[in-house]
């Protein structure tokens, strides 16, 4: 007899081993063969050489299967083993299900009997180890909670049990023993794993010699569990009777699994234990299989008076409440809330050995969802991993399984930050000690204090009065008071104009004295951040962006001061964002050798954040370990007409009326019009003399879009919501959390100042955000037909993690209408969403695409990647010829020419390089060179630009590989790129008000370019309003400038907050550079609005003088480069109204 077994359970597969060693002893003359594939993370070895494990699949008497969160290429592998197999197939879990056959029972057998009694003809989970965190798709194709799924398993394994109880033979016997099987495999005791082979062999194997198999030891539900002695308790009274209340210690709940299913997390949850109770009362809570009334049991844990909780620390994966069979998550969170503790999540990675985790980059991806983003959705913090696989062997006659254990480092760093957050619940608020910290880059005086669309100078003033007002020891400040001190006073990074400050704190660190950049208000700190490196500032600009350099002296000085000479009980990042988050070390999961593990420390870290950008704040959250609370953006209003633009509305509307009173004059109002019209930039060629109705039309329409675009009003300063979040995670409360997005297209995200977290990645695209991207790439396919009357043979789009976290996916949408994908429309798995539309069903070719993928967009949404690659493999696979798919053509085009120019590459390699479509930076890195390129100005010629975009964003990210160097494969790509898309979703940013902006798609822009010799069409898929537009590039440059940058009112709004409103105009400046730079779709005539603007209005000049004189420098050096740069040819007025106005704010900051 042969039993064939493929899993990912150590615990099992080590009884397994042990009971063959016992059984070999004991009936030696037994011709029984037990055949055991470990795959957990050898999933490619196996997809490399399939054939051994298909073929002892295939050839078993019993196949054993359990492979949970396998790949689908490797569920392929393992499923045709299946198919072959004509004995026994036991699945444990939701991959291949379909195929259990016990005896005279099978999956359909199950389904029959469930139609008979009611139920739904899919038979659903019958182990409850899926991974889809007990969600189903609705009919719409959206997700949707799925707590009655627990209640459907628990149904189907009772009457499974009585049925068989009651017939204890044929089918019905059968069922039971499936069920019976499962929970002993999930057991995985040495009685529970023999039981499992007994009765395998008793009643499937003909061995009756046997003994019969025992009751399963699980233990269901929630319960107390002491990790050492392994004894058992159903109520708090009962433990603490035997555990020794102490009532002047703090009490520290542990959450754990009580079963060794799929791992055995005893080791670690010991050596967390032994270490808490060293500090605390520990209360072991144990759940095992899930039941319907685990979390009333939970609560009444948690919550008794007599023995309160201060923490809860949770060591299991997936949501609170809520795991692989789902669950009620939204219940567990509400009694977080009750509680009003901290919520830890430490992990434990059980797909990779302590070596391999030392040398990777992040958390695989299947891992960093169950383990990192679905606990952050209930607000736990410090999710970093103190528990990874030992080291195994499957090499020689004996496999070694491995086992988890602890990581003795980060189990006493995690112990050491959970004791300083509850110290701040504590210690009295007069006597803490926070450190602030704000941000000064680029350097100088002129962005002390930046953050995205926030007034930090009037924000902080407000913190620190509502701070004196909470009880803290700290006086307040006003604005100019701060700006005094860090402007003025040279307490900057690098000041150019105001003398370096004297007198203040320094910290002598690895032997040299460093300025520490301050002030000390009571027991707050007011710091501003160093420079990462400040030699980058005058040399390469790649090295301010090297994740391989570490920080400099003054770097680390600064955080090591503030927690060992300030002595922080808080740490506090103002603003979105500083650059702590990008210093070297992996994507997530830190260890101790990560440079913001390091500097951070055991301080509890709070940061203030955007509410508008998710894929920014993730990495913060993630590598700095913080607490995010929201800010929201600043007040929108209506854009409005002003000027030419005003005049030509009032022109359009007197021509109206003309036609029936006075038609005499429609001939002239006409041609002013028509010239109005061209001034404005509306219409070229001869259309300003010859102003036809459809050029009415066309005025008005976009009269229209002008009037209404919705803008910024001014910034924002911190409200009541955001200061009291902080104040009551300063507390050491439970701050709620909140998701990160567009609060426009989802207001629900309101209110502001709770613990950011990202949507659902499982979850995108959502079925809207799909057809609106869908809709996007129809029209711009439409407008390339327009504009060159031909059919695109490939787009290039860019990616991003910003983009896709608040739109849901619309970019991503755009792709599977070009490559011919569409979401199912009946219910599916999470990671099963996607099918290829078939040949026949397509009316159109397959287009090709190119996409470039930021560093964000890696971390947040690997599954994506991951779907995407899935999904290009199977087109491949249709073989369809070129006229059917250019993807395709492209592709055999792209591999035959690897494999002559590489003869040494494998053929299975140069299919997976040249299939690639999906590049970005390189692993650990974010974005690109340019916008230091930008701000410097240092790019001789406009070729330069489109290298280092390339340069940067090479890597490929295809099926087997991650982060491949791929540059000779991107250059073949844009060979074919015809028009390049990138989508506007929110209405907070223009294209002129972010520097990714042109970093990204102007960057692409210019390295098509380069390698085509011509420029690619270039459209932007504006999805802000109801409906969505596409326009091209100039276009859409042109509404975010007069909207904006030269709307009076949106000035004024800027102007209100005097530095800061300098600040960020000067911003948009250098963004304009930017993509006149790389793009050449900004006009001559746009430059010279700009110097009317601001250089040439006496009135406005004075004022930003005054408000903000070196950024306003700033702005008049960017009119200047321009013009010598050639891209708009300044009259000698316009020079010398630049001229002037940079020499009278040059004066004044040298006085």
């Amino acid at each position: 007899m042969k039993i064939t077994i493929t899993a990912v359970s150590v615990p099992a597969l080590r009884q397994i081993q042990a009971f063959r060693k016992r059984y070999e002893q004991q009936y030696p003359e037994d011709d029984l063969t037990i055949v055991c594939f470990y795959v957990a993370g050898q999933e490619q070895r196996y997809v490399l050489e399939p054939e051994k494990i298909i073929n002892d699949i295939a050839t078993a008497d019993v196949a054993v299967v359990d492979i949970m969160g396998a790949s689908e290429e490797f569920q392929e592998i393992v499923a045709k083993g299946l198919k072959a197999c004509k004995g026994h197939r036991i699945v444990i879990g939701n991959a291949l299900r379909d195929y259990i056959r016990l005896g005279s029972f099978s999956m359909g057998a199950m389904g029959k009997m469930m139609k008979g009694s009611g139920g739904k003809k899919d038979s659903g989970n019958v182990s409850g180890t899926s991974g889809t965190d007990g969600a189903e798709v609705s009919g719409n194709g959206e997700k949707k909670s799925s707590a009655g799924a627990l209640t459907k398993m628990h149904r189907m394994r009772r009457m499974a049990m009585m049925m068989g109880n009651v017939l204890p033979f044929g089918v019905t016997r059968d069922m039971k023993n499936v069920f019976l099987l499962i929970d002993y495999w999930q057991q995985a005791t040495r009685t529970d794993m023999e039981s499992f082979m007994h009765l395998i062999l008793r009643q499937y194997g003909g061995r009756k010699f046997l003994p019969k198999e025992k009751p399963c030891t699980m233990e269901y539900g929630v319960y107390l569990k002491d990790p050492f002695s392994m004894e058992t308790w159903d109520t708090p009274v009962k433990f603490w009777k035997k555990a020794a209340f102490d009532s002047r210690r703090e009490t520290v709940a542990l959450l754990f699994y009580g079963h060794a299913y799929p791992n055995d997390f005893l080791p670690v949850v010991q050596a967390l234990a032994e270490k808490l109770r060293e500090r605390y009362n520990l209360l072991p809570i144990a759940f095992s299989q899930n039941e319907d009334g685990d979390l009333k049991k939970l609560r009444a844990f948690l919550t008794q008076k007599k023995t309160p909780v201060s923490a809860v620390v949770n060591l299991m994966p997936f949501r609170l409440g809520a795991g692989p069979m789902g669950g009620d998550a939204d219940q567990a969170v509400e009694i977080l809330k009750e509680l009003d503790v901290p919520y830890f999540k430490p992990f434990c990675l059980t797909r990779v050995s302590g070596e391999e985790w030392e040398r990777a980059d992040a958390v695989n991806p299947g891992e960093f969802l169950i383990s990192i983003l679905l606990p952050e959705l209930d607000g736990g913090i410090l999710t970093f991993p103190v528990g990874v696989m030992g080291s195994g062997s499957t090499e020689g006659e004996e496999s070694v399984f491995p086992q988890l254990e602890p990581i003795a480092e980060r189990v006493d760093t995690f112990v050491a930050r959970l004791f300083r957050m509850l110290e701040l619940r504590k210690k009295k608020r007069e006597e803490k000690r926070l450190a602030v910290i704000f941000y000064n880059y680029p350097p100088g005086e002129s962005n002390v204090f930046g953050g995205a669309f926030l007034d930090t100078f009037a924000s902080v003033s407000r913190l620190l009065e509502g701070l004196k007002e909470a009880g803290y020891d700290t006086e307040g400040r006003s604005p100019e008071e701060l700006q005094e001190v860090f402007v003025t006073g040279g307490h900057c990074n690098l000041p150019q104009w105001c003398e370096e400050g004297e007198g203040g704190i320094t910290w002598e660190f690895e032997g040299e004295e460093y300025p520490i950049r301050g002030i000390c208000v009571g027991n707050v700190f007011l710091g501003l951040q160093p420079l990462r490196d400040p030699e980058g500032e005058s040399g390469d600009p790649g090295r301010y962006h090297d994740r391989n350099r570490k920080p400099s002296g003054e770097y680390q000085a600064f955080y090591y001061w503030i927690r060992e000479g300030f002595q922080a009980d808080a740490m506090i990042h103002f603003g979105t964002h500083g650059t702590l988050e990008f210093l070297p070390g992996k994507d997530n999961g830190m260890i101790g050798s990560c440079w913001p593990d390091q500097l951070v420390g055991e301080i509890p870290h709070f940061y203030y954040y955007y509410i508008g950008n998710p894929s920014e704040a993730m990495i913060a959250k993630r590598r700095s370990l913080a607490t995010l609370v929201s800010y929201q953006a600043p007040e929108l209003k209506k854009s409005g007409l002003y000027g030419e633009y005003q005049e030509l509305k009032e022109m359009i509307g007197e021509y109206r009326e003309s036609i029936q009173s006075a038609p005499e004059r429609c001939g002239d109002l006409l041609l002013n019009i028509g010239k109005e019209g061209k001034s404005c930039g509306f219409l070229e060629g001869d259309s300003g003399e010859n102003c036809s109705e459809k050029d009415l039309d066309l005025l008005e329409e976009r009269l229209y879009e002008y009037e209404n675009s919705l803008i910024t009003d001014g910034l924002h300063e911190i409200n009541e919501a955001e200061f009291n979040g902080l104040v009551h995670g300063l507390d050491g409360g439970y701050v709620p959390v909140g998701t990160a997005g567009d609060v426009v297209k989802n207001p629900s995200i309101l209110p502001s100042g709770r613990n950011l977290v990202q949507f659902d990645p499982r979850l995108v695209p959502t079925r809207t955000a799909c057809e609106r991207g869908m809709k996007a790439a129809q029209l711009s396919v439409e407008a390339y037909h327009e504009k060159t009357g031909t059919y695109p043979d490939t787009t290039a789009l860019i990616l991003w993690g910003l983009e896709t976290s608040r739109s849901q996916g619309e970019t991503i949408g755009q792709i599977l209408y070009y490559l011919g994908i569409r979401l199912k429309t009946e219910k599916s798995s999470y990671d099963d969403r996607l099918e290829v539309i078939p040949t026949e069903e397509l009316d159109r070719p397959r287009m090709d695409v190119v996409i470039h993928i930021c560093g964000f967009f890696r971390d947040m949404y690997p599954n994506l990647i991951d779907n995407l690659n899935a999904m290009l493999r199977q087109i491949l696979r249709l073989e369809e010829g070129p006229e059917k798919s250019y993807f395709t053509a492209n592709t055999r085009k792209m591999a035959e020419e690897l494999q002559r120019s590489h003869p040494e590459m494998e053929e299975r390699e140069a299919w997976d390089l040249a299939s690639c479509r999906i590049f970005g930076p390189k692993e650990g890195e974010y974005g690109t060179r340019l916008t230091d390129v930008v701000r410097k100005g240092s790019w001789k010629d406009a070729a330069e630009i489109g290298s280092s975009f390339t340069e940067d964003l090479s890597y490929g990210y295809s099926f087997r590989r991650r982060g491949v160097k791929a540059q000779e494969v991107l250059a073949g790509q844009y060979d074919h790129v015809d028009f390049i898309s990138q989508v506007r979703n929110n209405v907070e940013y223009e294209l002129t008000d972010l520097d990714h902006y042109y970093e990204f798609y102007g960057g692409l822009a210019r390295a098509v370019e380069n390698k085509k010799g011509r420029k690619p069409v270039m459209l932007v898929a504006d999805t802000t309003g109801e409906a969505v537009k596409v326009q091209d590039l100039k276009s859409s440059l042109e509404r975010g400038i007069a909207t904006r940058l030269l709307n009076p009112g949106w000035i004024q709004g800027m102007m209100r907050h005097d530095y800061h409103g300098v600040q960020q105009i000067a911003k948009r400046f250098e963004n304009v550079m930017g993509f006149a730079a790389s793009t050449d779709a900004v006009t001559g005539e746009t430059f010279s609005r700009m110097t009317r603007c601001y250089a040439g209005d006496e009135k406005l000049r004075k004022q930003m003088q005054q408000s903000n004189k070196w950024a306003y420098m700033k702005m008049m050096e960017r009119l200047m480069e321009a013009s010598n740069r050639g891209y708009f040819e300044a009259t000698e007025e316009e020079l010398s109204q630049i001229r002037e106005a940079y020499l009278e704010a040059e004066g004044e900051a040298e006085e």
